[in-house]
This record gives C-alpha cells, structure tokens and sequence, in this order.
C-alpha cells in the first residue's frame, strides 16, 4: 500500500470513526465503505479514460489484480485521482450521516 492509499484508508478510519470498533470489526467495516466509496469513484473515472486505457484496465480485472494495483493504475491515468476519491468519500460520509437523521 502505497502513502496516498494509507491516507485515503485512514482517512476512512478517521472520517466514520472505525477505530472505535473492535479490531475485527474495523477491516470489515473499512472493506465495505472503501468498496461503496470505490464504485462511486468508478462511475466518475472511467469515462474520463481513453479507449486504449478502457482495454487495460479490463486487462487488470481479468487478471485479478489487486485493489491497491487498480488505484495505482487509476493515480497514473486519472488526474486529481485522490481528489476525486476524497470527494466521493465525503458525499459517501454526508450520505450517512443525512441516513441516520431520518
């Protein structure tokens, strides 16, 4: 895991107060709201990639790679990359907390 992806995973840690967990409930949590976090990312990124960057990535899924190799592949390709996933997780987090007022 590279800094920017430590930062973005505390970040998260951080942003929904996961540390207060029991620890085995932490990775649990930080899996689940990275991998809702991660597919709004998605939706914004993957129409900014060119034909030929659309092909790669299909290559790195049917490869199985792994998440920090696809957020690699996304920083190289995606500028304002990390912007763009600490937005998605603040209107996750806004998202939330407007949930649970209701």
């Amino acid at each position: 895991m590279n800094k920017a992806q430590q930062d973005i995973r505390e970040n998260i840690i951080t942003m929904f107060n996961i540390a207060e967990l029991p620890e085995d409930k932490q990775e649990e949590t930080i899996n689940r709201i990275g991998g809702i976090i991660f597919q709004s990312v998605l939706m914004r990124v993957l129409p900014m990639l060119s034909e030929e960057e659309l092909a790669d990535y299909e290559k790195l899924l049917d490869n199985n790679v792994s998440p920090d190799e696809l957020m690699n592949y996304f920083g190289e390709k995606v500028p304002n990359f990390l912007q763009i996933v600490a937005e998605e997780s603040e209107n996750f987090r806004a998202e939330a907390a407007e949930t649970f007022k209701k």
